[in-house]
């Protein structure tokens, strides 16, 4: 029933199949599931960017369909879905099922599984299509990074009103000019052919006024214009370089051709390259001047290692507990390959006292409990193995995936059928007597004669198995379509069978053995910190062996299991900042609680004399751990009343039964009443590693000059830690903090750390003058304790108030409105789902690929755009400067010395392939040359090799040029006899070598710009024989 096809092709109304570890296709309302309770896990990192494992549910009155032994088709569901028009809101959904007249069920954003996510967890799940394609949640909020433009382009477009205000003043003298001359020299009936001689350029009045009007009249007007005003613009319109646009374009998307083919710029180990999505800035990666970056993920590895707890007045950590010898050993096998540092290591201490005092410790017991139980980890017991992804046989042919095997036969397939169930039944504690009823059977040739609407014949994981004898003949589809089987089958198939016999048939089933072949992973968390937490108990003895939504199992020191009965979670929340979970135990209802420091410290009940000590040595050790870099919680409990947990628990369902959009929220503000009183019992540090070549990025930025600001929500401890390690923090600098505007006044002198509260955050925002002035005289910056949102504003803060250029780098999808607020955003494409890299404008995989992306990349864009942009104003400044002094001398009749088409495809063909070939491959520096040395990305940043002064110099440049061009031959040939296009071709030549001569002087690699040599022979040589042919023609 189910068949394999393209997304593009799903329809609202179909029915879905989606295997474990495969992306939902479609926004689907769940109805049915491999695990009996009805429930499955997804991955919404793709919508949010958070990798924690969500829980859906089947809609109450469909939880049948995922039961034991029922035989669900999609006929068997019969209710009417209503639903609103598409929502972008990702998890609103205003949706009901009638299942029979005047009843109905509500349909919550727990039965709706959205496209993007991925299915975890479970073995499969089916479902309806509400919404396809355009229509679903992520594509309506998945616009495309927002239309930038580059500092240099708004500059030059300034540099154009100019040269409009130098063509204006240029129309304006020369209509003056004309109108005087006109008026010194009239016109009659009997001078109509009397020539004026000038230099001997033969040239009538009548042509005067004759002339600019046929060339109009042909080639430029639709009609005639006899407004000398118009005519001149026309002329003197070159100034204005039009061309300059289509030519930057060009250079543009070669240099992001060359860029995106830099091998220093892939990462074997992601098989990616850099993915550049903005086509139009990548000259503002050579102008940053602040670079803003989020820490998680993007300056780290998002691999959360357990490295340290502490109770009982205690710390334990590798680096408390080794010997000397065991430190010995390790290096050992760290030297021979045999040491993993992204594994946690065993203090043997902690080891030797778990085994020993875990059953009298009550205090370490229920430490480790809260560890192992307070979790949101759900447990694999078994690989996930969707017996339809086995494939199923049709028509003499194997299919599998979107691939069909035509010399696969009835027996060999009936063969892998029996071999997977043997594989899968061996492991299987989950539904095992329905392992193979999902495949397939093999109908004779006289059962099927077609197939049911598009869809194979394939029964689902539920139908009769694959020995039954009786098969429903299915109804017939349109006839290309058993045209197309009937040539298959009796064709193709003769033809390719003895050709694909002589393969071993080892090679055929590669494809099904790797469905049972995939490393198992017993874990899926929510979170890196809680599986790290969960890994750390398990090396002391306290394993995680089973989970559901009543009750856990955990292994215990000395391979005992204990059971524990799930009274109710409350998960974990942005805001709380912590998770609770209440067990049943014989003393009453126990709530374990865990979260931040902040969020456990001050719920916190009133300690007695010991618990006061305990609680300061712990608070001790959360510093400690802070100082180290390490990312902390806190683990307390309280014993319930059970009355007082009856009462809560009832008004608790009561907040949970209510239909609104506001649901959330009460249910947090209802477990806050409950999350109090607590008893502290230790605390963890997790490390997460920064990734390779951080602090040498870092450091290379800030001696570029760049002010570098790391944004991360830790506490001011962690993030401090942090800033020195990953090089942020230059050691030999003073560190300044500021809570409030009164520690403005203490900060003195330049080049300093800076570190800013929440509270200076704001002050920042609102633009405090004291605040900016701190910040401009600053090296590097650190804001802690930053909300996703804080982070965006932070980033308008510096664009409007510091009036630098930004670029902003992140790895998720909360991270996506700080990469849209800034000059250049740059994505992670990491662990937390593409929205970054989708939003952004460069896609890298690791963050030290920035340094080379801007001192490298960056400084060679901007420098070589700066050029091209440069000689095209002034290369059109010496090309209009050539005519104007031509109307010195021709009584300002705006008639052309040269060919007026020669004039046209001079900036096209002659002289447009020398600056692409110089704005693409040409440089100042090598690579290697500006990674040791940053600070020659100093004049990009400063913005010196494209300013006002360049623009004027090159204009006065243009025009002196222009004058030596024009005025060489024309006082050669003073006092001879010269025809006017003889005169033109020598104006032409003239400027053609001069424009050439001026770029091989700016162009400072030869070696690279070599090839510049064979489109400038052929412009040359194509410029020399069409002006040697126009003289020969004109003679």
């Amino acid at each position: 029933m189910f068949r394999k096809m393209y997304w593009k092709h799903i329809l609202v109304g179909d029915f879905v199949h989606v295997s474990n570890e495969q992306e939902i296709p479609a926004d689907v309302l769940f109805l049915r599931s491999s695990d009996e309770n009805g429930t499955c896990y997804v991955e919404t990192c793709n919508l949010d960017g958070e990798t924690s494992l969500k829980q859906r549910l089947v809609p109450r009155h469909y939880l049948p369909f995922s039961q034991q032994g029922n035989d669900f088709t999609p006929p068997n569901f019969t209710g009417t879905v209503f639903c609103e028009p598409p929502d972008p809101a990702i998890y609103t959904i205003r949706a009901k099922i009638e299942r029979a007249p005047g009843s109905f069920e509500l349909i919550t954003k727990d039965n709706m599984l959205l496209r993007g996510s991925r299915l975890r967890n479970t073995t499969f799940i089916e479902g309806i299509v509400l919404y396809a394609g355009h229509d679903t949640k992520v594509m309506m909020n998945n616009g495309r990074a927002p239309h930038k433009i580059s500092g240099i382009e708004l500059l030059t477009n300034r540099f154009i009103v100019l040269c409009m205000v130098i063509l204006t003043a240029m129309v304006v003298g020369s209509s003056l000019m004309s109108g005087i001359w006109l008026g010194d020299h009239p016109l009659s009936d009997n001078d109509a052919n009397v020539t004026i001689s000038i230099c001997r350029l033969e040239l009538s009045q009548a042509s005067h006024r004759r002339c600019l009007r046929y060339w109009l009249l042909h080639y430029l007007l639709p009609g005639e214009c006899n407004d000398i005003v118009t005519c001149k613009t026309r002329k003197l319109l070159v100034i204005v370089p039009i061309s300059l646009y289509i030519t930057v374009e060009i250079i543009k998307i070669a240099q992001i051709f060359f860029l995106s083919q830099d091998i220093e710029l892939y990462d074997s180990d992601m098989d990616r390259a850099i993915d550049c999505r903005s086509l139009n800035i990548p000259e503002e990666l050579g102008q940053i001047s602040h670079v803003l970056s989020d820490k998680t993920g993007t300056l780290t590895e998002n691999i959360m290692i357990f490295r340290n707890c502490a109770f009982d007045h205690v710390d334990y950590g590798p680096d408390r507990s080794l010997s000397f010898g065991l430190k010995i050993s390790l290096s050992i096998l760290s030297s021979q390959g045999e040491s993993d540092s992204t594994k946690p290591v065993v203090c043997v201490a902690l080891q030797d006292r778990v085994k020993s005092d875990w059953p009298t410790n009550t205090h370490m017991k229920h430490f480790f409990l809260n560890m192992v139980l307070n979790n949101s980890v759900v447990v694999n017991k078994v690989p996930h193995h969707d017996a339809l992804e086995v494939g199923f046989f049709e028509r003499d042919v194997y299919n599998i995936g979107n691939s069909s095997f035509y010399d696969i036969t009835a027996e060999q397939f009936k063969e892998m059928v029996e071999q997977f169930k043997s594989q899968t039944a061996s492991t299987s504690v989950d539904r095992p007597q329905q392992i193979g009823s999902c495949l397939s059977e093999i109908p004779e040739d006289s059962e099927i004669d077609s197939t049911i609407g598009g869809f194979s014949t394939l029964p689902s994981p539920t139908t009769p198995n694959f020995d039954s004898d009786t098969v429903e003949t299915p109804a017939p589809v349109s006839r290309v379509s058993s045209f197309s089987k009937f040539v298959k089958r009796n064709l193709i198939s003769p033809i390719i069978s003895p050709i694909t016999s002589l393969l071993p048939y080892d090679s055929i089933r590669k494809r099904h053995e790797t469905v049972v072949a995939n490393d198992f992973c017993p874990y899926e968390a929510e979170s890196p910190d809680e599986l790290a937490i969960i890994m750390g108990a398990s090396l002391y003895g306290f394993k995680l062996e089973d989970k559901s939504a009543t009750h856990t199992i955990i292994g215990v020191p000395g391979g005992a299991q204990e059971r524990f009965e799930v009274l109710q979670v409350f998960p974990f929340h942005a805001e709380r900042k912590r998770m609770s979970v209440v067990v049943k135990t014989p003393s009453g209802p126990l709530l374990y609680c865990k979260g931040a420091d902040s969020a456990i410290l001050s719920r916190l009940r009133r300690p007695t004399k010991a618990e006061s000590i305990h609680g300061s040595s712990l608070k001790e050790r959360l510093d400690e751990y802070s100082c180290k870099g390490l990312r902390t919680l806190a683990f307390a409990m309280r014993l319930l009343d059970q009355e007082h947990w009856e009462e809560f628990l009832e008004s608790y369902r009561f907040v949970m039964s209510i239909s609104s959009n506001d649901r959330d929220q009460l249910l947090s503000q209802k477990a806050d009443e409950i999350e109090k009183e607590l008893e502290l019992l230790g605390v963890t540090g997790i490390e997460d590693r920064l990734q390779d070549g951080v602090e040498e990025t870092i450091v290379a930025l800030r001696e570029a000059g760049m002010q570098v600001w790391v944004l991360t929500g830790d506490k001011l401890e962690t993030a401090e830690n942090i800033a020195r390690s990953c090089g942020l923090f230059a050691p030999r600098l003073v560190t300044w903090k500021i809570e409030t505007r009164e520690d403005l006044s203490s900060i003195r002198g330049d080049g300093y750390n800076l570190v800013l509260s929440p509270q200076a955050t704001h002050l920042a925002k609102l633009g405090d003058e004291g605040l900016l002035t701190v910040l401009r005289r600053a090296k590097s910056v650190l804001c802690y304790r930053m909300t996703p949102s804080e982070k965006a504003e932070m980033v308008k803060c510096v664009k409007t108030h510091l009036k630098g250029r930004v670029l902003t780098i992140g790895d998720g999808a909360n991270d996506v409105p700080m990469i849209q607020a800034a000059h250049v955003g740059i994505g992670i494409v990491g662990k937390e789902g593409m929205q970054a890299a989708m939003a952004c404008d460069f896609a890298i995989v690791r963050f030290q690929f920035l340094r080379r992306l801007l001192l490298v990349h960056g400084h060679w864009c901007y420098d070589r755009l700066s050029l091209t942009f440069l000689y095209f104003l002034y290369k059109n400044t010496n090309n209009v400067f050539l005519l104007f002094f031509f109307q010195l001398y021709n009584g300002w009749s705006a008639s052309f010395n040269t060919d007026p088409v020669y004039s046209i495809l001079y900036p096209i063909i002659f002289s447009s392939l020398q600056p692409i070939v110089v704005g693409v491959i040409d440089q100042d520096a090598s690579a290697e040359e500006l990674l040791s040395n940053p600070v020659l990305y100093s004049p990009g940043r400063k913005g010196t090799k494209y300013t006002y002064q360049l623009f004027a110099i090159n204009t006065i440049d243009g025009i002196w040029q222009a004058a030596v061009v024009f005025f060489t031959p024309f006082l050669t040939f003073t006092g001879q006899e010269c025809g006017l296009w003889q005169f033109g071709f020598y104006i032409a030549s003239g400027m053609m070598f001069t424009n050439t001569a001026h770029l091989a002087v700016e162009v400072r690699c030869w070696e690279r710009a070599k090839c510049m040599a064979y489109p400038q022979a052929f412009s040359s040589s194509s410029n020399v024989l069409y002006l040697f042919v126009e003289k020969t023609i004109n003679k």
